[in-house]
């Protein structure tokens, strides 16, 4: 049975089918995920299995669809790159077992991927940028035309997806001298944005600090002088019933 599995968009044969309380559910050959039972593929499919398959690491493909799809880049990676791609960071390399760069176990990867997850209400902002990333790499792209999606992602507040985008594609395509440089700039970025909020969260535990440090200070002088207070009354009173 053919079916598309909701989770990683991969499309062929179902690896099992099982009734669940009176319903069908198919599971994915690929992800080991089960859903409802579908309908079988359209015959348009192909082109968005393009999509399922350079992009499936990225999370937003049915984002994707539903925002003006541009035809994907061919996906087929230079020849002579390592055969296996880390689905979380894009590295390559021979080994098939975990990745020397992030340390992901494939076998993992098949059961849950946590970096795929998106906010629901960031979606569809995903979901442009990675169509206009789509079109940009779709032809050969000078450095302008890398500079204005930058500034696109950045309005978008996708830095970090767009990041991720530009690693799977130079992992497919290492001699992309402009994503290249384009990436480094967003990494940049993002470093700076990170310093920036990393600045404000100290200063603003240091505000509170000290804040809390004048605070607790008052209180132990006005706790210190009431204590004085209340010696200096009592001293008051013997000394009066000691007078003649």
């Amino acid at each position: 049975m053919q079916i598309r599995c909701e989770y990683c968009g991969h499309e062929g044969e179902a690896a099992d089918a099982r009734s669940v309380e009176g319903a069908i559910w198919v599971v994915c050959g690929r992800c080991g995920e089960a859903s409802p039972l579908l309908k079988p593929a359209k015959p348009e499919a192909p082109a968005r299995a393009d999509v399922s398959t350079r992009y499936a690491s990225t999370g937003v493909s049915n984002a994707v669809e539903r925002v003006e799809p541009a035809p994907p880049k061919a996906s087929a990676p230079v020849a002579g790159l390592p055969p296996h791609k880390c689905p979380k960071c894009g590295h390559r390399q021979d080994d098939a077992f975990a990745c020397h760069k992030c340390g992901l176990v494939f076998a993992n990867a098949q059961k849950r991927r946590p970096w795929e997850e998106i906010p629901p209400n960031r979606k569809v902002a995903y979901g442009r940028v990675e169509s206009a990333f789509r079109r940009l790499v779709a032809e050969e792209s000078d450095a302008a035309a890398h500079a204005a999606f930058e500034a696109f992602a950045v309005k978008e507040q996708a830095v970090d997806h767009a990041i991720r985008l530009y690693r799977h594609h130079l992992a497919d395509d290492p001699g992309d001298e402009a994503a290249t440089v384009a990436l480094h700039g967003l990494v940049q970025r993002a470093q700076m944005v990170a310093q920036s909020l990393a600045r404000d969260q100290i200063k603003t535990t240091v505000g509170d600090a000290s804040r809390s440090l004048k605070w607790g200070l008052g209180a132990i002088v006005l706790l210190l002088l009431a204590v004085a207070a209340f010696w200096l009354i009592r001293l008051m009173k013997a000394q009066q019933h000691l007078l003649p």
